[in-house]
């Protein structure tokens, strides 16, 4: 029997009107004949009465689905458990399980069933869907749809599954991390092996910082853009601790993290991470902080002046390599899609390590406390809260790993941004740059990407540029309604006030025209903020600068 599978249509997202339903042998529909039909509710009787015990999915339910399925649920005084958040709702009497496979693939139905090679889904354009009685011939063609999409899903989730057993010996769990960690624990290293050193996780924490994303010089012409191929994966045959920490004189040639004061000598990169008014910074000059050892080592390797104040220390044994090793393999093994897959499958591990113990819980309204007030549905019977773990330690969260590997990460990435020379921008795992690097087509090997004629770098994840073929593309995070030209970036990089199109309009400008509404241009201006994460020049920046704990010139 394959993956129980379901699916939702509505008008206009909020209406429901159909339901397919696919048991993993036999396929169900049930269609809205009337007004007076609750579909839904005529959904989940039947399951109530034919399929007691099942977990059945939906692709993007926490977002969609499951909403349909909680508020009708609580409108007929029917009791649900909240497993996983929105993302794994259970039906308490017939102990139903309603979950996310979104959650578990991170990835469209439509380029899963390219990775997993299953028959593709049918078109259906959404904004054209009718009452059922209104469809006439077109019937056919959106039954068909929906039928198209639970089977489909279904023999997605049943070849992830086959492929979770036959390499990890487990079946998908809630989420993709924790997926992941589970396929670590089964097969890799016994996850009561490593210490929680929950005592010691708010120093752990403060030693873990994101990645680098740095602007270097605002323009520029015959850039290569590289990217480091599997930059965190790469990462995982570095030792990560696993023993319990405790406190230990301080020495720099041991230890898994301390606090420290560091002297930067004036350079282009600054090889350190550091927390400044709500920003991740690489500055030069005299501050403190928490580092992991093996970043303060590489450091003092490129002129840092480094007086440890206290330090932690645990035993380090490189347990995610053979992960990464099969991880790898497989991805190499599969097509472009199913790669990208097992990619996120991979990162996921470390991230799963570093999530926090804070969470969201969601609860009846009969069981809130005062002041717990943030209703999911519109008869507000279920709340959402934030929980904590209260001491308790996770099986799953190790967070000094998190801190090691993304460490190393940071190590590895600024030597490839100091073997480059002539840099223009890097963010996280690229480098680009006016040099030629070598490439290769091993994990941690930098690969070319694009090519840029002309370049302008406005600032972090912000950018445009022509690229060989002589195309204008555009990285606009906060601005990517707006199509720019390449006029547009060069008066946008002097901070000018330009009008945009609104791309997001797209077809829908008549039918707006054709309500009655007025549309205009839109126009946005861009302005360096008072602090960025580098000091800004006309041409070329440098980093920020510390002393005391204060900007200094």
């Amino acid at each position: 029997m394959s993956v129980p599978t379901f699916d939702i249509e509505s008008l206009e997202w909020v209406n429901p009107i159909a339901v397919g339903f696919y048991s993993g042998e036999e396929y169900y529909e049930f269609l809205k004949a009337g007004d007076e039909v609750d579909v839904i509710w005529e959904f989940l009787k039947f399951l109530g009465k034919s399929y007691t015990g099942l977990k059945v999915y939906a692709h993007n339910a926490a977002g969609y689905d499951n909403k349909f399925i909680l508020d009708c649920l609580s409108r007929h005084d029917q009791e649900v458990n909240f497993a996983a958040g929105m993302g794994k709702l259970v039906w308490v009497g017939p102990n139903i399980s309603f979950e996310d496979s979104y959650l578990l693939l991170g990835r469209n139905l439509a380029t899963c069933c390219v990775a997993f090679d299953v028959p593709r889904k049918l078109e259906w354009k959404h904004d054209t869907t009718v009452n059922i009685w209104e469809m006439g011939p077109r019937l056919d063609a959106f039954r068909a749809y929906l039928r198209r999409d639970c089977i489909s899903l279904s023999e997605v989730l049943d070849s992830f599954t086959k492929k979770l057993v036959s390499n990890f010996g487990v079946t998908p769990s809630s989420t993709l991390a924790l997926t992941a960690i589970k396929a670590f624990d089964r097969r890799f290293y016994p996850m009561k092996k490593i210490a929680s050193n929950i005592e010691f996780e708010v120093f752990t924490r403060a030693a873990t910082y994101g990645g680098r994303n740095e602007v270097y010089k605002r323009y520029g012409e015959s850039i290569n853009f590289y990217d480091v191929k599997r930059m965190f994966m790469s990462c995982y045959n570095t030792p990560v601790p696993v023993g319990k920490m405790s406190w230990r004189n301080p020495n720099i040639d041991r230890g898994t993290c301390a606090e420290a004061m560091v002297k930067v000598p004036d350079m282009l990169v600054g090889p350190l991470p550091h927390r400044y008014q709500g920003r991740l910074i690489f500055p030069t000059g005299e501050f403190k902080d928490w580092w992991d050892m093996y970043e303060l080592r590489n450091a003092i390797k490129l002129g840092v002046d480094v007086t440890l104040v206290r330090q932690l220390e645990g035993e380090e044994v490189p347990i995610l390599e053979g992960f990464s090793n099969v991880v790898d393999q497989l991805s190499e093994e599969s097509n472009a899609d199913l790669g990208r897959i097992w990619k996120l499958f991979g990162l996921r591990l470390s991230g799963k390590f570093g999530q926090h113990g804070i969470k969201t819980e969601i609860k009846h309204v009969r069981d809130l406390k005062e002041g717990e007030y943030a209703p999911l549905d519109k008869n507000e019977i279920y709340h959402e809260v934030v929980t904590s773990r209260n001491g308790r330690p996770s099986p799953y969260i190790k967070p000094a790993i998190n801190m090691r590997v993304r460490a190393e990460a940071r190590i590895r990435h600024l030597d490839a941004l100091l073997s480059a020379k002539d840099i223009y921008y890097c963010n996280t795992d690229s480098v680009y740059t006016t040099n030629q690097l070598p490439v290769g087509d091993n994990i941690g090997d930098l690969k070319l990407v694009d090519y840029a004629e002309r370049a302008y770098f406005i600032g972090s994840k912000f950018y445009g540029y022509v690229d060989k073929f002589g195309r204008l593309k555009q990285k606009t995070a906060g601005y990517r309604d707006y199509q720019l030209t390449e006029y547009d970036l060069q008066r946008v990089l002097r901070g000018e006030e330009i009008p945009c199109a609104f791309k997001r309009l797209g077809d829908w400008k008549d039918v707006l025209k054709g309500q009655g509404v007025q549309l205009v241009d839109r126009t946005f201006t861009y302005r360096q903020a008072e602090l960025s994460n580098r000091r800004m020049g006309e041409v070329e920046t440098s980093p920020i600068r510390l002393k005391g704990g204060r900007v200094v010139n």
